[in-house]
């Protein structure tokens, strides 16, 4: 029995146009602006879509459709309840209890001590960490205090890194 062919019997989606590609019939394809075309015949690469020998544009923009009206207003949520966490309030006007809830909630103990530590370890052990302690701890201490530590806390941690 004898086989007909008869080519391509149906569209094939390329996605967006590329000037670089060359396209076969029935292949379709979009433009920047989201209208589809498809090619009525073999393109050769670079053939721009608006080539009508090449060509066929299948979507257009339609009229811009009436405003609708406004619609009601929904109802008012609750208000829920007042967080427990601290999310910023100046240093100076954090209570002790506030601080302290506030260093927990971001683990500060456990990550000050092991930074600070460590870092003094470090600097002890070479002359140039010696220069460089002398530098920056002043730094680091004020920056702890800025941020809510004691003195007493500064001075246990930097005791414990001598030992």
């Amino acid at each position: 029995m004898p086989t007909l062919n008869i080519g391509k019997v149906r569209y094939t989606w390329k996605g967006t146009y590329s000037a670089t590609a060359a396209y076969n019939i029935l292949d379709r394809v979009k433009d920047v602006d989201g209208y589809v075309y498809e090619a009525i015949k073999a393109a050769p690469a670079g053939t721009a879509l608006t080539n009508e020998t090449y060509w066929i544009k299948l979507s257009v923009q339609g009229p811009r459709g009436d405003k609708g009206e406004t619609g009601n207003d929904g109802p008012k949520g609750d208000t829920g309840e007042a967080p427990t966490a601290i999310l910023y309030t100046e240093q100076n006007n954090l209570t002790d209890a506030q601080r302290a809830q506030a260093r927990t909630n971001i683990g500060w103990a456990a990550a000050f001590a092991t930074s600070f530590a460590s870092a003094i370890a470090t600097w002890a052990t070479s002359t140039l960490g010696s220069k460089i302690e002398a530098y920056l701890v002043p730094i680091l201490k004020q920056l702890c205090l800025d941020n809510g530590a004691t003195q007493a806390e500064i001075d246990a941690l930097e005791n414990e890194s001598d030992s």
